[in-house]
């Protein structure tokens, strides 16, 4: 066996390991600049959003940055499920289609108002909105003393 034959088939493999992983370095930085700019987008609406919630008389009560290979943005509008006026919101959702950000929160609310008067939950007066901004936005609402 010659011992000088065996550093090229070594040689090869390193050569190909590392051109796979430059290609696959390729891929996540496309795939990482694809997911920044959605997230780019969803933090835009994120941002229309505010003023209309603020005129539905909720306000932001947490915000907090997730670091990873795409970031998160969770956060959480909070205030009166009296305060929430079906007209005021349904007039909302039909003068902003194009944000989907809006119509979900909004809907979710509605829902929920809906539900805490069907269910005569008097003691629940407050409600939180948890907002997960990333690739895949989430809402979640929830009713408080």
């Amino acid at each position: 066996m010659d011992i000088k034959n065996l550093g090229n088939p070594i040689q090869g493999a390193k050569d190909k390991a590392q051109g796979a992983t430059g290609k696959l370095t390729e891929q996540v930085a496309g795939i990482s600049a694809a997911a920044q700019e959605q997230f780019n987008a969803i933090l835009e609406e994120y941002q229309k959003v505010l003023p209309m919630a603020e005129s539905l008389g909720l306000s932001v009560e947490s915000f907090k940055v997730e670091m990873g290979l795409v970031p998160e943005i969770r956060t959480t509008l909070s205030g009166s499920v009296e305060r929430i006026n079906k007209e005021a919101v349904q007039k909302l959702i039909a003068d902003h289609p194009n944000n989907k950000l809006l119509g979900t929160i909004l809907n979710a609310l509605l829902i929920t108002r809906d539900l805490q008067l069907k269910l005569n939950l008097k003691a629940l007066k407050g409600v939180a909105v948890d907002i997960k901004l990333g690739i895949s936005p989430n809402v979640s609402v929830h009713l408080t003393p």
